[in-house]
């Protein structure tokens, strides 16, 4: 019987305590009321980092809450909100300048921003700013309410 090599880490991982994987078909995060849920019907490896406070310590700079890695191909920077997209905005930004520079990042990253309790009035005008952060970081972005449903990493990495 011939015996399955394990699979290589994409760099060691530092800060255990931050870091949890699973396999599991589905996987859900919240703070404060506000969640997404990752489908993963395949059962490949989910990497979740709790980014903010955990993994990464700086202090002047905006850090989103987590970072949520499907099979070592794809990051999703989340941002869980309340309200306020700009403070959401900047704290997306300033984690994706940093993570780009991180080793044990994966290759694609995109970035996700959910609402609870309080949506964005101008949701008219949320897709010019998911067009704008695509021109100026060349990352997708999406800005989504906390209860729309699941999230999908094919489609969050722009391969509906």
């Amino acid at each position: 019987m011939a015996r399955r090599r394990p699979r290589k880490s994409a760099a060691p991982v530092q800060d255990n305590e931050c870091i949890e994987f699973s396999s599991e078909p589905s996987l859900h995060v919240s703070e404060r009321g506000i969640g997404a849920t990752f489908v993963n019907r395949q059962r490949r490896e989910l990497r979740k980092i709790n980014y903010d406070g955990c993994y990464c310590r700086v202090a002047r700079e905006g850090r989103a809450d987590f970072i949520i890695g499907f099979d070592r191909l794809i990051d999703v920077i989340l941002e869980l909100k309340g309200s306020d997209l700009k403070h959401a905005l900047a704290q997306v930004t300033d984690t994706l300048g940093r993570w780009r520079e991180d080793a044990i990042r994966y290759p694609q990253v995109v970035c996700l921003i959910v609402f609870g309790h309080t949506f964005p009035r101008m949701s008219s005008k949320l897709g010019v700013l998911e067009r704008e952060f695509l021109d100026r970081h060349e990352t997708l972005l999406w800005i989504r309410k906390s209860a729309t449903g699941k999230f999908n990493f094919r489609r969050l990495a722009g391969r509906s």
